[in-house]
């Protein structure tokens, strides 16, 4: 008889789990998966267009015959093929909210543009009062060190070309993080002297 409570409660524990591990197969598309769905979208804008409006193309075998290229990405990345064919509609909209936030700008790119600015004031001051600054043909077209800098780095361009206001917090809260740390530099080297 104990035997049997012992059984039934672990398999009422199994049932009462079930549906939470169920939920979390769903959400199984990592990060990394993302960004790199993001990336295709970003260098195939006719195919992102097509997505966005219809998600359910991915299991359209005639779309994946005259896109050849979403074809190869989705088998050289079985995790997107399998998230985004499960679902396209969710897992559009979660590649819509990771573009919308931002999330696929990486640290080096933050640091690599925060180094720019830091020897740039002039227009560091411009973009933290206006971030879209960035995007007007007229303002970096004044600004030849910038523009020679964004021509370096596609990826920065690309970056605070989608997201300049996202880009530009990101790059202040870095440069935040960077002058605390040197202050605590500093006073170490203080206690040290002393």
């Amino acid at each position: 008889m104990r035997f049997l409570k012992i059984f039934c409660l672990l398999f009422l524990a199994a049932l009462l789990t079930q549906p939470a591990f169920a939920g979390q197969q769903n959400r199984d598309i990592t990060r990394q998966e993302l960004n790199n769905f993001d990336n295709f979208l970003d260098t195939h804008p006719a195919i992102e267009k097509d997505l966005k409006s219809n998600p359910a193309l991915v299991k359209d075998s005639a779309y994946l015959s005259a896109h050849p290229e979403l074809r190869e990405f989705l088998a050289n990345h079985p995790g997107v093929r399998e998230e985004i064919r499960e679902n396209p509609s969710g897992f559009m909209k979660r590649e819509r909210h990771f573009e919308k936030t931002g999330k696929d700008i990486s640290p080096a790119e933050v640091k690599t543009f925060d180094d720019f600015l830091d020897k740039h004031p002039a227009v560091d001051k411009e973009l933290r009062k206006n971030p879209a600054l960035v995007n007007d043909p007229n303002f970096v077209a004044t600004h030849p060190e910038l523009k020679e800098f964004l021509n370096n780095h596609p990826a920065v361009r690309q970056d605070l070309a989608q997201h300049p206001r996202v880009f530009m917090h990101r790059e202040k809260k870095f440069d935040k993080a960077e002058r605390r740390a040197e202050r605590r530099e500093e006073r170490r080297e203080e206690r040290r002297e002393h």
